[in-house]
């Protein structure tokens, strides 16, 4: 089974301190929580083991990470959860699954990963979340110059 403390490290190192970048829609960002998604939080305030709470409650524990049996599948979708959201990652690992596409990390959908071979998901997963990323640089210009380093961090996963 995969292990939140493992996955955590690997996404802090993308996730870095206060940012509040003009051209980035999530807002005032620190350790990748942005005030975007929490509104009533003191974001330049944030401590590290708040960040942490934040990501087991809100991420890990809604992908079902601690019943994934592969730790880089889980790294994998809890990543992309932290990046693009819980409901768009795991609609992407159902569409490579064909399971009923519904954003909720269920068992049919834990079933079917679990059965489902590592490096096939793995480069499945890559190629659907880089398309993503082209596609939100499509239809936002601005984002372009985010682009590279989504890439780099979607190809950490493989």
């Amino acid at each position: 089974m995969a292990n939140f403390n493992f996955a955590i490290e690997k996404t802090l190192k993308w996730e870095g301190g206060y940012v509040n970048d003009p051209k980035d829609p999530g807002g005032e960002t620190k350790y990748g929580i942005s005030k975007a998604s929490y509104p009533s939080l003191d974001i330049a305030n944030l401590s590290l083991t708040q960040a942490k709470d934040i990501y087991k409650k809100n991420y890990w524990d809604k992908i079902q990470g601690d019943k994934i049996n592969s730790q880089k599948i889980a790294e994998s979708i809890f990543d992309f959860a932290v990046n693009a959201g819980v409901s768009t990652s795991v609609k992407l690992t159902q569409q490579i699954l064909n399971v009923n596409i519904d954003g909720v990390l269920g068992n049919q959908t834990l079933n079917a990963l679990n059965s489902f071979n590592q490096e096939l998901f793995l480069l499945k997963f890559t190629l659907a979340k880089i398309q993503r990323y082209i596609q939100i640089c499509n239809n936002r210009p601005s984002s372009i110059k985010f682009l590279f380093g989504w890439i780099r961090r979607t190809l950490e996963h493989l």
